[in-house]
């Protein structure tokens, strides 16, 4: 090789690998130069004889490409005297290019690990004795041995740093637990030592500039710190699965847990003082800002086995607080410009991430033991204060520092939590007054903050109300729920002060609102106003907040500190009584003539706030029984109980009635406030007492004719839970006869809307305008709200109207061909009927029925939509794109999932069975699914769902489906089994597991599946050897692998030495017995002989047990760890 025409064709290539028209040739001359045999002599020559710093960047890539493909041929000390020549090489060139640089740090470390494993200690110890001789030598020489210690570091670590070298997981694992045991400690230690004269440096001459470029060996140092700080110890935990590598895992934000072996480095006072002090000091460099903050977060967070006793943890979070103590104290005193800054709102946020980490891993007896615990919590209280303080002062830098004060918020209510649970626990009398005592402080603390975050609240309001900004679509009390939640927490520990509170900022509220509105007569309003209805939605809020849990399906209480507070107070002074009437005193206020002056001025965010309080309230509070408390407040019984127990809920339950009706209208042109309303309504229907309430009011009558009679003047958009929420309410009516009435009226109003467009003389020629398209889509809405509202007891009622237009909504997908939104519609409506009916209440022949028109609405679907070029572009950009072919799966999905229809048709020979329906479905489905389709998340999620639920349920129509078909559905579980949505190869797994259970029991029909479940036994075993394999799919992957060999047995010893024989590891006669005994003993797990031919295979059969798991995990990390490679 002509080393000099080798250089001059490089330097030419990287000159033309600038140029956009020469730069792929150039690229391909530089990757091909790079892959070539023995190229390390002619990379020292373009190192030693180039000054362009892309040749000698691509000299470096090609030394290491080199070493690993080549490594075998070279003696070891030649691999030492090219480590040697490299660094020496850096100290020469001192001006070298960064990037560059860094290139030839990662050859010497990447050298350093390929041979890593055959080396003795001494060789290991090459590299690392020339960092320490560079760290002990002049400032240029520790730049080049900090820099080399970090692309070492980075090298050996499993954070996803490591180069791509072809080999095996089994040997980056083992490359890093020596590493790690043996020298990541000392070089740790090497960096703190340049770490410490630095800072010596700092603090002897004050003043000087801070940056990177003026002291990059402070620098360089905290980066070092920084990345072993980071690192993910392996002698701590064991790999979770063999072969996975950091690339593979979503979310490697672990909790490190530093060994005992560290103890000496971390557990150290100087160590710690060295960073609280070196924080303040680094200010004017944001990336060192920056790493100092994560270093001590990594600092504050230490526990486990890293201390040797509960005297050395208490002693070192007595060393944290007070370091924490100093930072605080620092960023409380800025000004209000200071707070401005960026690096203000990251070091707030940082100090309290750092307290939290101080305070979550440490139990609350810890806690107790240190002497600063009062003082430090004190200050983090005046912090959480501060964080509000300035919240409010500069509200257009309110989030972020809501970011922090949200992480205080947290870790207060854990501690409050963790207290409580102490308290209980009686077996320590000490721990029990410590946590006590902690309680104490917490109550006289919770306040403050509870008052501060209510006064904040009410300032961002102020500024809230002057700046227009686009909804998101969520409301505050969605937005900021978690938050919400924990103020709930603090203020129900001194409920008393944070209820006097709210009581006088609502009662101020109001009465001002109250009389402007009693003195505006045109309907302007000043700007006061405007600030008083942001000011009464957050009282409102946080009212709901702190009065009620949002519970779901378990019965909602009243918070136990309220209630003890109510059984406190007499009923006049009880403040959750009069702070329900001050709100209904405001609903009564605002609950106007639409047409009057006031009503202009009324906002709809309080109307929607309110009602959504009542949602809240009502769950909690109206009719509550006492049998669900141990003593229930009497105040509470007799304001909102039941009349038999002497209460007043039926006159609140009437006054809310009243109100629903006048808010109808008044906000009948904003359907956000209907939606609530409707919400509250629904509330009403779910508690028997209020419901049976509710239908015996002399109202609910006239109640449900306003709302039938005023239909056509309501939004479209609520006419679906309008009409679903009287029906569901209605169907619980104490007589059949009312029960109807009732129900002819909901009937009645839609037959009438419905029909009177469908068979209109001028349908035919006007269908496709705007307004009949409309009035037909708000008539499916309608339809669509009974089917919601379909239960076992109006089952029959509503079947018997809705069937009367089954006929019609299947013509409508065929007369709207074009119009997908229509057909849609349809769609959804037949699959919330299959959801919602109780099909145990009909007769054979109405499910026949019912059956026979999905039959007929599927195959008009299927003449509108097959064959049609569907508007691919647009369609995947759309937030549900290709909307109906999913609710087509999503129908017949809920067609396979109900249960007992087939014994009910048994004895009806002409009836159409749910199975016909559903494969007359996946014949019309699966032509039009196309791959492209499969990449959207949901529709490939139910497309599955619907397979894996179809093999469980029909395998054996499976066979009889034709050729191609069949071979569709296959093709689709093969897509699913390395699909990157765990729910999909979940699903996968799961039906291959049926087919090939099926197979087994029925060798008969074998032939037409044979060849798809040798696939799926090829690719399944490709997945769990050699790709990246959730955990979670384990034992669903582990079962379907018992099932497919069971089905397979004579293909599986040669799939799997076919499969071994094309790996990217090469088989030596080691690996080759290290192979042969995990298959053997994975054998183990297989079903024994005198199952498997001698009766039918169940599921139960190839479940994976505690037994089979452990040998099929014990398989997984022999094999994967030798076969996967990076």
């Amino acid at each position: 090789m002509d080393y000099p025409t080798v250089l001059a064709t490089i330097e030419k290539a990287c000159v033309e690998a600038q140029h956009p028209t020469t730069r792929v040739q150039a690229e391909k001359v530089l990757i091909d130069f790079k892959q070539s045999a023995n190229i390390v002599p002619v990379c020292q020559y373009l190192l030693a004889n180039s000054n362009t710093p892309s040749v000698q960047f691509h000299a470096a890539s090609g030394i290491t490409g080199a070493i690993v493909r080549e490594y075998g041929l070279y003696q070891k000390q030649d691999i030492h005297h090219l480590q040697a020549y490299l660094i020496q090489y850096n100290l020469q060139h001192p001006r070298m290019f960064p990037w560059v640089a860094k290139q030839i740090y990662q050859a010497i470390a990447v050298i350093s690990k390929r041979g890593w494993l055959e080396a003795s200690e001494e060789e290991q110890d090459v590299v690392y004795n020339h960092i320490i001789q560079l760290l002990s030598m002049g400032d240029q020489e520790k730049k080049i041995g900090l820099s080399l210690a970090h692309a070492l570091v980075d090298e050996f670590s499993s954070r996803g740093k490591a180069s791509s070298v072809g080999l095996t997981w089994d040997f980056h694992y083992k490359t890093k637990l020596s590493f790690e045991e043996r020298r990541l400690r000392l070089i740790f230690e090497a960096a703190l030592k340049i770490l410490h004269e630095q800072l010596h440096d700092l603090i002897a001459i004050p003043g000087q500039e801070v940056s990177g470029s003026q002291k990059p060996l402070l620098s360089l140092s905290i980066l070092l710190l920084e990345t072993i700080l980071q690192w993910d110890f392996a002698s701590n935990s064991q790999p979770v699965l063999a072969g996975t590598f950091a690339d593979d895992e979503d979310d490697f934000n672990r909790t490190i847990v530093y060994p005992a072996s560290w103890r000496s480095v971390l557990v150290n006072a100087d160590v710690l003082s060295m960073f609280f002090t070196l924080f303040p000091l680094v200010q004017d460099d944001n990336i060192m800002t920056h790493r100092v903050r994560q270093c001590l977060i990594q600092l504050c967070g230490l526990h486990g086995s890293i201390f040797v006793n509960d005297e050395a943890t208490i002693h070192h979070i007595s060393g944290v607080m007070k370091g924490l103590l100093t930072l605080i104290n620092n960023v409380a005193s800025c000004s209000s410009d200071e707070c401005l800054q960026a690096d203000y709102t990251e070091n707030m946020i940082a100090i309290t991430e750092m307290i939290r980490q101080l305070l979550s891993f440490h139990s609350i007896q810890t806690i107790c033991a240190v002497s600063e615990r009062f003082d430090f919590l004190n200050q983090v209280a005046l912090l959480t204060i501060h964080c509000l303080n300035e919240s409010a002062k500069v509200p257009e830098e309110s989030e972020s520092l809501m970011g922090a004060f949200d992480e205080l918020l947290v870790t207060w209510v854990k501690l409050v939590q963790d207290s409580q649970s102490a308290v209980l626990d009686h077996n320590s009398p000490a721990l029990v007054a410590d946590a006590t005592n902690l309680l104490q402080f917490f109550h006289s603390i919770s306040y403050r903050i509870v008052e501060k975050y209510i006064d904040t609240r009410l300032e961002l309001a102020k500024f809230n109300a002057l700046v227009e900004e686009e909804s998101d679509g969520f409301q505050d009390w969605e937005t900021y729920g978690d938050q919400l939640i924990s103020i709930a927490a603090l203020a129900r520990l001194d409920p008393r002060n944070t209820l006097l509170r709210l009581q006088g900022l609502l009662h101020d509220r109001v009465e001002r609102l109250q009389a402007f509105l009693n003195t505006t007569h045109d309907g302007n309003h000043p700007d006061y106003v405007v600030y008083l209805w942001e000011h009464l939605h957050w009282l409102i809020v946080i009212t709901g907040y702190i009065f009620a849990d949002n519970n779901v399906g378990e019965t909602a209480l009243v918070p136990e500190t309220l209630n003890e507070l109510s059984k406190s107070q007499t009923l006049a002074q009880d403040q959750l009584v009069n702070i329900f009437s001050n709100l209904m005193s405001l609903l009564e206020s605002i609950s106007l003539d639409s047409h009057s002056a006031q009503a202009i001025s009324c906002s709809p965010q309080v109307a929607l706030s309110l009602f959504w309080f009542l949602e809240r309230w009502v769950k909690t509070y109206l009719f509550a029984s006492p049998d669900n408390y141990s003593s229930l407040s009497h105040n509470l019984l007799q304001s909102y109980g039941e009349a038999s127990q002497g209460g007043k809920g039926v006159s609140i339950l009437e006054f809310l009635i009243a109100k629903l009706r006048i808010n109808f209208i008044m906000w009948n042109a904003d359907p956000d406030v209907l939606v609530q309303i409707i919400a509250l309504m629904n509330t009403f229907g779910q508690r028997s007492s209020i419901r049976n309430a509710l239908l015996q009011s002399e109202q609910f009558p006239s109640l449900v004719s306003f709302f039938i009679e005023h239909l056509s003047a309501l939004p479209e958009v609520i006419h679906n839970s309008l009409i679903q929420s009287i029906t569901a309410i209605i169907s619980y009516a104490p007589t059949e006869q009312l029960n109807g009435h009732y129900f002819n009226l909901i009937s009645t109003a839609i037959e009438t809307r419905f029909a009177a467009v469908l068979h209109s003389e001028s349908f035919q020629a006007n269908y496709q305008s705007q307004e009949v398209m409309s009035q037909i889509m708000n008539g499916l809405e309608m339809f669509n709200g009974l089917a919601l509202a379909l239960t076992d007891i109006n089952t029959p009622m509503i079947y018997n109207f809705c069937s009367r237009f089954f006929e019609s909504f299947v013509d409508l997908v065929r007369i709207y061909s074009n119009f997908s939104e229509v057909q849609i519609l349809v769609l959804r409506l037949y699959t919330d009927l299959i959801k919602n009916l109780e099909f145990t209440t009909l007769s054979p022949e109405q499910i026949s029925y019912f059956h026979t028109c999905l039959m007929n609405l599927l195959q008009t679907f299927s003449a509108a939509n097959l064959g049609k070029k569907r508007a691919t572009a647009w369609e995947e950009a759309e937030d549900e794109p290709y909307s109906d072919v999913s609710v087509v799966l999503e129908m017949l999905l809920c067609l396979l999932e109900v249960h007992g229809v087939d014994q009910m048709l048994a004895h009806a020979p002409n009836a159409v069975s749910p199975s016909t329906v559903v494969f007359s479905g996946i014949n019309i489905l699966i032509p039009m699914i196309k791959e492209n389709m499969l990449k959207i998340p949901r529709l490939c999620t139910l497309y599955v769902r619907l397979i894996s639920r179809l093999v469980e349920t029909y395998p054996g129509h499976l066979v009889e489906l034709p050729t191609d078909l069949l071979n569709n559905l296959m093709a689709s579980l093969k897509y699913g089994i390395d699909h990157n949505i765990l729910e999909v190869t979940h699903l996968t797994f799961q039906a291959i597991t049926a087919l090939a259970l099926y197979a087994c029991n029925a060798p008969n029909t074998n032939a037409a599946l044979r060849p798809h479940l040798d696939e799926f036994l090829k690719l399944t075993f490709e997945q769990l050897l050699f790709k990246k394999l959730d955990v979670e799919l384990v034992d669903v992957a582990g079962s379907c692998v018992l099932a497919l060999v069971c089905a397979r047995q004579e293909a599986y010893g040669g799939l799997i030495q076919e499969m071994l024989a094309a790996s990217e590891t090469p088989v030596t006669p080691e690996l080759q017995q290290r192979l042969s005994s995990s298959f053997q003993h994975l054998a183990e797990a297989f079903p024994s002989g005198d199952v498997v031919g001698q009766r039918e295979l169940t599921p139960r059969d190839v479940a994976m047990t505690p037994a089979r798991r452990e040998i099929f995990m014990r398989f997984l990390m022999g094999v994967r760890g030798v076969l996967r490679v990076k």
